[in-house]
């Protein structure tokens, strides 16, 4: 489904360039789950930008079902997320003045569907559907935002970071939720994590190194 063909990307301060990546080729699968490791500013967020049209590269290609997203216009790329992308983060960025379960349903375009309590239910943070973001735990946010970010069914969720502000408990209900949801859906998952272990239980995992990736 996403094939990145003989990529490079690179970041300029001033005078100074990062490279971040150099001459990259992979294919992700049309579903499975993808784990990303590798060292603090080795490109793990950037790659999951680049693949979701959010940041740009500078040569080489991203297809997604056989669409260029170096071809696409910015509001095309804007509506290919809407239309395919979930997001879930280590910050939640849930919207204060709107409940648990209303965040969820402004995520589907104002559409309720009988499939956000299930997955509020199976979070196991059902309970605070009715309650606002700030009378919450942190870790019911983060567990609210993986919640919106599957409440659309997207066919490719995308995350970062998603059980790094949990504890031991509750990232492992985040971690067997999200695997379970994967293969049941038959979505792509990709999510970058500096938990090694999280790493492993992935269908493949890669390693950012070198300005590379790797099996």
């Amino acid at each position: 489904m996403i094939s990145i063909k003989n990529l490079h990307k690179s970041y300029k301060d001033n005078s100074i360039e990062q490279v971040v990546f150099e001459n990259v080729s992979y294919d992700f699968s049309s579903h499975g789950v993808y784990s990303i490791v590798g060292s603090s500013g080795s490109g793990k967020t950037t790659l999951l930008n680049l693949i979701s049209g959010l940041d740009v590269f500078d040569k080489g290609s991203i297809h997604l079902d056989q669409k260029s997203l170096g071809e696409m216009s910015v509001e095309e790329k804007s509506m290919l997320r809407k239309d395919t992308f979930g997001f879930g983060y280590q910050f939640h960025y849930l919207l204060e003045n709107l409940t648990i379960h209303e965040n969820c349903v402004a995520a589907c375009s104002g559409q309720e569907n009988q499939q956000i309590d299930e997955i509020l239910r199976e979070l196991g943070i059902d309970h605070i559907r009715d309650k606002y973001p700030s009378k919450v735990s942190g870790g019911e946010k983060q567990r609210a935002s993986i919640a919106r970010a599957l409440s659309k069914k997207p066919k490719i969720l995308i995350l970062d970071e998603p059980t790094g502000n949990l504890d031991q408990e509750n990232s492992l209900i985040v971690q067997d939720f999200l695997l379970a949801y994967a293969r049941k859906n038959k979505s792509l998952v990709i999510y970058a994590t500096h938990d090694i272990e999280f790493a492993k239980r992935a269908d493949k995992s890669l390693n950012i190194i070198e300005k590379s990736i790797s099996e």
